[in-house]
């Protein structure tokens, strides 16, 4: 997500894109909301490390490297924007800045009454369009160039003496001669060409053309945004680049990163959660027209049922005599199976064993073809016989079924086996 407000800090001065305008600041001058400052930082020094060691010690090393070339006097700060770790070094594009400019903008930005987070220029070539390509961002007189690809990085930097297009062109050569003397041999995806704060975008296709006079291919321009500054117009690469950017570019605390990037998505995190909400409201409504729906078709079942059930006892207490004796038998079977549902009966079974009675198997059964069908039931007791039987057929009896004790299929210790009729209605337990 792109950022509302950039503060860019160079050698030209502060400026603030913020709702399409470009403004000239104030050095070290409040600012009103979020933003992230963008910082060429003056008497810096930026470049491609080769480490031996543990990543970890990168800084430290670099420092020391740094401080041996005299390139930037006193103390430093040593900010590690991009890290290839291979088996026993790494190497390492770094921005080292005097430790007193660092600790300046600190406090400034401290002092800010919203999150005012800190992004080293350098910083801007971590997003994923880095790889593969060859990235040149042009601001005023600078040149920074980088590219990463095979395992390796590249930079190369130069300072134009004069302001005028013209004057950038002996600074290009020497940016592609530092690259190829570094041993780079080229981008696979081409290069690209930013203008960091630029007034006209066909002064920079025209440096662009340099390149490709330089020998390099597949040369193109990044997509720039244009703000308005006065009654002139200024564009600029930095909102797509900080749009594309890691969260670990910015210089700053864990807990200031994880602010800044929290509140980048605030509206569209309340956006998914309005929409996740009006579709969990739909979906309710639809859910409770479908639950009304299944009940009724239940209870049309269950009348259905009903109407079945008083049809199949009606045949089954109706005279026999116009039938065979095998529909006659299976009618009455079928009559006594409807008026007693087995399903119902391996309820009541289930429920009167509980605990210390294992039923093994519950059956509709005829003792001869004359008798009437009756359910058999089969089991083991694990407990004491007589106590555990006793609960269970007392429990049978309060379900209105009466046993009758039969031999077991089962000879193992505790085995039982009972005849189940109904209990007639008015017959004393």
């Amino acid at each position: 997500m792109k950022p509302d407000q950039i503060i860019l800090v160079c050698a030209q001065g502060w400026f603030q894109l913020a709702q399409g305008q470009c403004r000239e600041l104030q050095p070290w001058a409040d600012v009103k909301g979020p933003a992230l400052v963008v910082v060429e930082f003056a008497q810096s020094q930026i470049g491609v490390q080769a480490c031996k060691g543990k990543a970890e010690y990168a800084a430290a090393i670099i420092e020391k490297a740094v401080r041996a070339e005299g390139a930037v006097d006193g103390p430093l700060q040593v900010f590690v924007h991009r890290q290839i770790r291979h088996t026993d070094s790494s190497v390492v594009l770094y921005t080292a800045i005097p430790l007193e400019l660092w600790q300046q903008f600190q406090t400034w930005s401290q002092q800010q009454p919203d999150h005012c987070l800190i992004v080293p220029l350098a910083g801007l070539f971590q997003g994923p369009a880095a790889d593969e390509q060859l990235q040149v961002l042009h601001l005023g007189s600078q040149l920074h160039a980088f590219s990463a690809a095979g395992g390796k990085m590249h930079y190369a930097g130069a300072t134009a003496i004069g302001s005028e297009p013209a004057d950038l062109h002996a600074p290009l050569r020497t940016v592609v001669m530092q690259l190829k003397a570094s041993g780079w041999t080229g981008a696979p995806k081409g290069v690209c060409w930013g203008g960091v704060l630029s007034d006209d975008l066909d002064v920079e296709r025209g440096l662009l053309g340099r390149l490709a006079e330089a020998g390099l291919n597949d040369v193109r321009l990044m997509p720039h945004e244009s703000f308005l500054n006065g009654e002139a117009t200024c564009a600029t690469v930095l909102p797509n680049l900080l749009d594309a950017m890691d969260s670990n570019a910015i210089q700053a605390p864990w807990l200031g990163r994880m602010a800044w990037l929290s509140e980048r998505y605030v509206v569209p995190l309340a956006a998914l959660i309005a929409v996740m909400t009006v579709g969990l409201g739909a979906f309710a409504f639809f859910s409770n027209h479908l639950i009304t729906q299944e009940q009724t078709t239940l209870q049309a079942l269950q009348d259905e049922t009903e109407q079945l059930r008083q049809r199949v006892s009606q045949v089954g207490q109706a005279s026999a005599s116009a039938l065979d004796p095998e529909a006659a038998s299976f009618v009455r079977q079928l009559g006594f199976a409807a008026v007693h549902d087995p399903i119902q009966m391996l309820a009541t079974v289930r429920q009167a064993a509980r605990p210390g009675v294992r039923v093994q198997r519950v059956q509709l059964v005829r003792t001869d073809s004359q008798a009437k069908p009756r359910f058999r039931v089969d089991g083991v007791v694990d407990g004491p016989a007589n106590r555990e039987l006793r609960r269970f057929l007392a429990e049978l009896q309060t379900q209105g079924w009466q046993a009758e004790s039969v031999s077991p299929n089962d000879g193992s210790p505790g085995a039982f086996a009972y005849l189940l009729k109904p209990v007639e209605p008015g017959k004393s337990l």
